[in-house]
C-alpha cells in the first residue's frame, strides 16, 4: 500500500541520507504528491525541497520536527512535536533554531567525548562533517560503526551500548538549551504552523501517553500523527499488522476524543532507517483534503488519480 500524502520525511539537513531534492524526486516517482519535510530542529532543506517540488509536481509543506526537553516528573520523555505549515523563514523561528543548533552541537561534542572515554575511536570533526546539517545521535552511531567495525555490529548496536538514554554505558548529556513541549507548540503557532504530536505510540519511556495527549491538547496541541510505521521503530520493532492497526485505531479515537487534527507519515530517513519508504504511511487524499481545509492550506489535485486504498479511512 502507498499513500499519496506523507507528512513526516527527513533529509540530509538533519539525519536522513537523501538530499532534499533527491527526496522529492523519490516521492514523485513513488506517487507521493504532498509531503512535509520535517528535519529535526532544522529548516535548512526546505527551500531546496520547495524548488524540487515545483520541478516534480510535488506539493511541499514547510515543516520541521522539534525535539523537546524531557521532564520525567511530568511524564514528558523524548517527546517530538511536528511543526507543519510553518513560515520557515520567520525571523523569530530562525533565531530559536539557531540557539537549538548551537546547543545540539555542544551536546553531541560532549557525547562524543564520553564515547572516547570508553575507548571508542571517533573524532568530533568527522561526525560533524558526516552530519552536513544538524548533528544527531545517528551520525555519531554511523561514524562509530565505520571506525570500529570490530566493536559494533550495526548502528542499532551503537545505540544499544552507548547512545540510548537507558543504555548500560549511556553517553546521554542534557542540552544547555532546549524547548519544553509547550514551548515547541508556542513557537510553532508563532510561525503560523500547526503543532502535531509525532508517533505517539513510539515513546516507550512515557508511562501514560493518553494522559499526556490530554494535557497537551489542553496546552494547545493541534493534532496527532495517527498513521505511522510502528513495526520499524522503537517500542514496537517487528509488531504485527494487527498490532499496528490497533495502535492506529487507538490514536485515531484519541484524536477524535480531543478534537485533534489527524496526520500521518512514514518517518522516512533513507538508509538510516532500512525498510521504510516514502508513502508507506501517511494520509489518503480525502484525509488530506480534510486536513488542508481545517488548516487553511491549499490542496492541489494529484498528478494522477488516487489508487488502491486512497479512499480508505484510518
Amino acid at each position: 500500500m502507498s499513500y499519496p500524502v506523507d507528512l513526516q520525511l527527513h533529509s540530509t539537513a538533519s539525519d536522513g541520507t537523501d538530499t532534499p531534492a533527491e527526496l522529492v524526486a523519490l516521492c514523485a516517482a513513488r506517487g507521493v504528491r504532498v509531503i512535509a519535510l520535517t528535519d529535526h530542529d532544522s529548516v535548512l532543506g526546505v527551500d531546496e525541497a520547495l524548488a524540487a517540488g515545483r520541478q516534480w509536481g510535488v506539493q511541499v509543506i514547510p515543516a520541521l520536527e522539534f525535539s523537546t526537553r524531557s521532564e520525567s516528573a511530568r511524564d514528558l520523555l523524548d517527546i517530538n512535536i511536528l511543526a507543519l505549515g510553518i513560515r520557515h523563514q520567520d525571523a523569530e523561528l530562525l533565531a530559536t533554531l539557531a540557539r537549538i543548533l548551537a546547543s545540539r552541537i555542544e551536546q553531541k561534542i560532549r557525547q562524543i567525548e564520553r564515547l572516547q572515554t570508553y575507548g571508542v575511536a571517533i573524532e568530533v570533526d568527522d561526525v560533524l562533517a558526516r552530519a552536513q546539517g544538524v548533528p544527531g545521535r545517528v551520525h555519531i552511531a554511523q561514524e562509530a560503526l565505520a571506525r570500529n567495525p570490530q566493536r559494533f555490529a550495526s548502528v542499532a548496536d551503537v545505540f544499544a551500548q552507548f547512545l540510548a538514554p537507558d543504555a548500560p554505558n549511556s553517553t546521554y548529556v542534557a542540552r544547555t538549551f532546549s524547548l519544553s513541549v509547550e514551548d515547541a507548540i508556542a513557537v510553532t503557532h508563532a510561525a503560523g504552523g500547526i503543532a502535531v504530536l509525532a508517533h505517539p505510540g513510539a515513546y516507550p519511556r512515557v508511562r501514560a501517553i493518553d494522559d499526556v495527549v490530554a494535557r497537551l491538547a489542553a496546552a494547545g496541541l493541534d493534532g496527532i500523527e495517527v498513521r505511522y510505521p510502528y513495526a520499524y521503530n522503537r517500542g514496537h520493532f517487528g509488531a504485527s499488522a494487527q498490532e499496528v492497526a490497533a495502535l492506529t485505531a487507538h490514536f485515531h479515537d484519541l484524536a477524535v476524543r480531543h478534537n485533534l487534527l489527524i496526520t500521518g507519515g512514514s518517518d522516512y530517513h533513507g538508509q538510516a532507517k532500512p525498510g521504510i519508504s516514502p508513502g508507506m504511511d501517511g494520509l489518503t487524499w480525502s484525509e488530506w483534503e480534510t486536513l488542508a481545509a481545517r488548516c487553511g492550506w491549499a490542496s492541489h489535485a494529484p498528478a494522477s488519480a488516487p489508487t488502491r486504498q486512497d479512499e480508505a479511512e484510518v
